[in-house]
C-alpha cells in the first residue's frame, strides 16, 4: 500500500489525518467510510493504466458524489495553497527578470482561475442535477418537484462543455523542469515539481472516477428519471 496515496484520500474524509498514522477498519467506520470503497480508490491511485469502472459498479452513486465532492473541497482549501506557497518560497530569490517568475505567476493565477470555474460548475450544476435525479426517483412527489429542473438540464449539455484540467500541469511541469534553479532554492524547486506531479496524478484519478463512473451512472439515472416523469406527466 502506498502511504503516500492513501494520505491523499484520507485528507479528503479527516483534514486532520496524518501521514503516520495507520487507519483501521474501525476508525474509517467511525469517519462513516466505506472501507471497500476507499481500497478500490486505493487501487485507482497506485494503478491508473488499469483502472476499471467495473470497480465501482456495486458502490452507491451518493459514495461517488460524496467522494467527488470532498475532492474538490480538498483541491480548493489544501493542494493549491500547497501550491502557491511553494511557488512563493521558489521564485522569492528569483530576480524578475528571471522567465520563470512570470511563467509561474501566470500558472498559479489562470490554472486556479480555470480549476476553480470548472469545480464551480459541477458543484452548481451538475451535481446538484444529480441530487434531483436521486429524489426524482425516489418518490412520485419529488419527481413532479423537480420535474422542470430535470427537463431543462442534461448531462450531455455538462459534457459538451467539461475539459481535462490535468493536462495543464502536466505541460507546466514539463516547463518548468528546463530551467535549472539557484543553488539557494534546490529543495523548494524538488518539492514544487514533486507536489505538480502528485496533483496531476490525483487529478487523473479525479477524471478517472468522474468521466467513467460518475458520468455513464448519472446519464442511465437521468433517463430513468425521465422516462418516469413523462409517464407521471401523461
Amino acid at each position: 500500500m502506498s502511504q503516500d496515496s492513501f494520505f491523499q484520500i484520507m485528507q479528503r474524509y479527516d483534514p486532520t489525518f496524518r501521514a503516520d498514522v495507520s487507519m483501521t477498519y474501525d476508525k474509517l467506520r467511525e469517519l462513516d467510510i466505506n472501507h471497500d470503497f476507499v481500497l478500490s480508490l486505493l487501487h485507482t491511485f497506485e494503478q491508473t493504466e488499469s483502472f476499471s469502472k467495473e470497480t465501482f459498479d456495486c458502490f452507491p452513486l451518493s459514495d461517488v458524489v460524496d467522494y467527488i465532492q470532498r475532492t474538490h473541497k480538498y483541491y480548493l482549501s489544501k493542494k493549491l495553497l500547497e501550491i502557491e506557497q511553494s511557488i512563493y518560497i521558489l521564485t522569492r530569490d528569483y530576480s524578475d527578470h528571471h522567465p520563470l517568475l512570470p511563467l509561474l505567476s501566470q500558472f498559479y493565477n489562470n490554472y486556479t482561475a480555470h480549476l476553480t470555474e470548472h469545480i464551480d460548475q459541477e458543484e452548481h450544476e451538475l451535481l446538484p442535477y444529480i441530487g434531483k435525479l436521486s429524489k426524482a426517483m425516489a418518490s412520485p412527489h419529488d419527481a413532479m418537484r423537480y420535474s422542470k429542473d430535470i427537463f431543462k438540464y442534461s448531462i450531455q449539455s455538462f459534457i459538451d462543455h467539461h475539459d481535462d484540467t490535468e493536462q495543464d500541469l502536466s505541460d507546466i511541469r514539463r516547463v518548468i523542469r528546463a530551467y535549472d534553479p539557484p543553488k539557494t532554492n534546490q529543495s523548494p524547486y524538488r518539492i514544487l515539481l514533486a507536489q505538480l506531479k502528485s496533483f496531476e496524478k490525483d487529478l487523473c484519478v479525479h477524471a478517472l472516477i468522474e468521466d467513467h463512473v460518475l458520468i455513464p451512472r448519472a446519464m442511465k439515472l437521468e433517463e430513468e428519471a425521465k422516462s418516469r416523469l413523462r409517464v407521471l406527466l401523461s
